[in-house]
């Protein structure tokens, strides 16, 4: 089986997903590899869906909108194009709303309903369908060679993926279709012939919120029945991108026990949805110094007594010794452990033939284009241990 390689990855993709749980880097690691795309002279995007500034932040850019914005690389030279944006959902479902519905009419019908304005930003995924359509209609634009797309935190990561599916299942539930009739009928001839338990319930909301409740609903859920099919056809369409040749997955990790863990079952979740997995990245590694296996006698606490008075002379303070044999002592076990937390994804990995990076710790954040340069080239490196 041939290996994936962070090389073919940039080379070959046109849509590279980065997923995991919250707080493991996934940012950091988006913005990387979008650079190293751009490096190559891919025409890059990379899209964040994570609410944060994070992305914003690694890469020197004061603030990011809902349309790409071209990243100022220094010493890139004119022909490298890296591009930046953020998500905003409820923007882009109002773009949607405009692709789907028949005329400006019914479009603006749908934009001034306060039903509309009350759920679009919740209604069934509709902010992560959102996302997956900004990620289509990126990809096919033919704006860019690349998408590189940052997921949101552990909560929303699988509402992520598997939001196209939930609004078609949403669309075809016996919830909408026992609403969406008595609406039509509400809507032509009046609210007189709703089913009495709908009408009940509908009515005593109309009471408790004051405003015109009913009639909003029949005009909402008739405009969205009108629309159902096109956004069946689109939620299809990005099901198809996700899981084609096209697009890749790479996940990104802690080395911490739990967040491992969490990976596995993540891992677990890919497999379900046959997507395309390329490659694992472990961020913040505890690495010992020059990369190797930390000795075994150091991070097991057995340390020479002549070694730790020979270090005393060397620093002149006995003191001082102790706590830097402690520090390594300490180090030393935090090294094992990553490599022994880790081991099951490295595992993972080599069954799936994908390749396997690990990131150690920074001193810093990763606040500038100089900083992800460094993490961009030791991804691409043909090495395990990524040297920062």
């Amino acid at each position: 089986m041939s290996i994936r390689t962070p090389k073919n990855l940039i080379a070959e993709s046109r849509v590279i997903v980065c997923v995991g749980t919250g707080g493991v880097g996934k940012t950091t690691v988006s913005a990387a590899l979008a650079l190293a795309a751009a490096q190559t002279g891919r025409k890059t995007l990379v899209l964040t869906i994570d609410p944060a500034r994070r992305l914003a932040d690694a890469m020197g850019i004061r603030e990011l909108g809902n349309q790409p914005q071209r990243v100022d690389v220094a010493d890139g030279g004119p022909d490298l194009e890296l591009y930046a944006m953020m998500l905003d959902p409820k923007r882009t479902f109002d773009d949607l709303i405009a692709r789907f519905a028949p005329d400006e009419g019914a479009h603006r019908r749908i934009l001034d309903n306060p039903i509309y304005q009350h759920v679009s930003g919740a209604l069934a995924g509709s902010g992560e369908y959102a996302a997956m359509e900004k990620v289509l209609e990126m990809s096919e634009s033919g704006r860019f060679d690349l998408v590189v797309v940052d997921t949101p935190p552990a909560q929303h990561a699988l509402d992520f993926l598997d939001a196209p599916g939930r609004l078609i299942d949403f669309l075809d539930s016996r919830l909408v279709r026992m609403l969406v009739h008595p609406a039509l009928a509400a809507g032509r001839i009046g609210a007189r012939l709703l089913q009495r338990p709908v009408e009940a319930v509908l009515q005593l909301i109309e009471r408790a919120t004051g405003v015109g409740f009913l009639d909003d609903l029949s005009a909402f859920l008739t405009a969205i029945d009108d629309l159902s099919d096109g956004f069946k056809q689109r939620a299809d369409r990005i099901q198809k991108t996700l899981l084609g040749s096209d697009a890749a997955f790479v996940l990104v990790a802690a080395p911490q026990r739990e967040s491992s863990h969490n990976a596995e079952l993540f891992l677990s979740h890919l497999d379900e949805l046959d997507a395309s997995l390329h490659g694992v990245v472990i961020n913040r590694m505890h690495a010992w110094p020059g990369f190797h296996e930390p000795p075994g006698d150091l991070a097991e606490g057995i340390i020479a007594k002549q070694d730790v008075e020979q270090l005393a002379r060397a620093l002149g303070d006995a003191d001082a010794a102790d706590a830097a044999v402690s520090a390594a002592r300490e180090h030393a076990r935090e090294a094992r452990r990553d490599r022994e937390n880790v081991q099951n994804l490295s595992d993972h990995a080599e069954r799936r033939g994908c390749f396997f990076r690990t990131v150690p710790e920074q001193a810093r954040d990763i606040r500038s284009l100089e900083s992800l340069t460094g993490i961009a080239t030791a991804l691409l490196s043909d090495s395990e241990v990524a040297h920062v």
